[in-house]
């Protein structure tokens, strides 16, 4: 009988910036709620002075994604430029 393989957990992405002040902003709002996160292209744009074409993806489990989206909801327009 074959072990049962475990569901690798799925990502959703919550808010994507090209602003890192705004990217440090969610992160640490995530932090203060104790929701896991990964940046994905947080570094990328910090090679010379170039520009990149991909925006910096914050992106928390599913499990996460409605809570951290409700808590988004609260800032936007006031501090967070999106959607």
């Amino acid at each position: 009988m074959k072990p049962k393989k475990e569901r690798e957990p799925r990502f959703e992405i919550i808010f994507t910036s090209y602003n890192h002040a705004d990217v440090a902003f969610v992160k640490s709002l995530l932090q203060a709620h104790d929701i896991a996160f990964y940046v994905n292209n947080e570094n990328v744009n910090l090679v010379g002075n170039l520009t990149f074409a991909e925006p910096m993806r914050v992106m928390v489990s599913e499990k996460d994604a409605i809570l951290a989206r409700e808590l988004l909801e609260e800032f936007k327009g006031r501090y967070l430029k999106f959607g």
